[in-house]
């Protein structure tokens, strides 16, 4: 299973000034080929330094390409390869923006305050901050790990994992009103839990891991060692690169 990592640290970036009342975030730098998809459009476009971003666009990283984009409220995100990432909304409160599949970086700028949360959903969790740094990633079979480095972050379920636990309740209550054959004990690697049906507190040096079937693990993970990953140690990099931003 592809891993779905998440970094939380505090995060200074440069101010981004943005003119376009409807730009939500803007495409700062990308290497490789990268992609965007307006919303209402059909077809895949290049993307280009300080394309704009609306709520409803969606961009993708090609093999062996990366792209950072930069919010109005101060967040930076940056994509590995085979990422795909969609802006789903923007309000007073919240900005949402979606990881169908791959890794992303999230970099919360700390000493802006303005008031809102920046979440990332996947097809199973939902990460919420508000002044830190968290990478995350979504499997092919739509599982998630997520691991934090500084801070702390709030993990719940996404939309699509309620509906689907709903459903399996429903499922599950049915069966119950005429016989029908157990399936044998089926066995699960690790040590998962019930299914994640509320929101959990992640601290620094925990990782918790939500499968496609709901079940999860919370556990200490080994941050020296996972910041050996490329991604992990590139974005490591370019943190301290936005600390020098600021700071001029």
């Amino acid at each position: 299973m592809n891993r779905m990592i998440m970094l939380f640290g505090i995060a200074l970036c440069s101010l981004v000034f943005f003119v376009n009342a409807d730009m939500v975030a803007k495409i700062a730098t990308f290497e490789g080929t990268v992609q965007v998809m307006k919303k209402g459009a059909a077809d895949w476009k290049n993307a280009r330094p300080g394309m704009p971003l609306e709520v409803g666009d969606q961009v993708y990283t090609q093999a062996e390409s990366f792209a950072e984009i930069r919010y109005a409220i101060g967040t930076v995100l940056r994509m590995d390869e085979k990422t795909k990432v969609t802006l789903e909304s923007s309000s007073e409160k919240t900005v949402k923006s979606k990881s169908a599949i791959g890794t992303v970086w999230v970099n919360m700028r700390k000493l802006v305050s303005t008031g809102k949360e920046f979440e990332v959903s996947t097809p199973t969790a939902v990460a919420a901050i508000r002044g830190t740094v968290y990478n995350m990633s979504t499997a092919a079979d739509s599982a998630s790990d997520v691991s934090v480095y500084e801070g702390k972050v709030a993990v719940g379920p996404s939309d699509d994992l309620k509906k689907k636990l709903e459903q399996e309740k429903k499922k599950a209550a049915a069966r119950t009103e005429k016989p029908v054959e157990v399936p044998g004990p089926e066995e699960i690697p690790g040590p998962y839990e019930v299914s994640l049906e509320q929101w959990r507190t992640i601290v620094a040096g925990q990782k918790i891991v939500v499968r496609n079937d709901g079940k999860f693990a919370q556990e200490k993970f080994d941050a020296k060692a996972a910041a050996k990953i490329a991604f992990v140690k590139k974005n490591l990099a370019l943190d301290v690169e936005l600390m020098k931003e600021n700071a001029k």
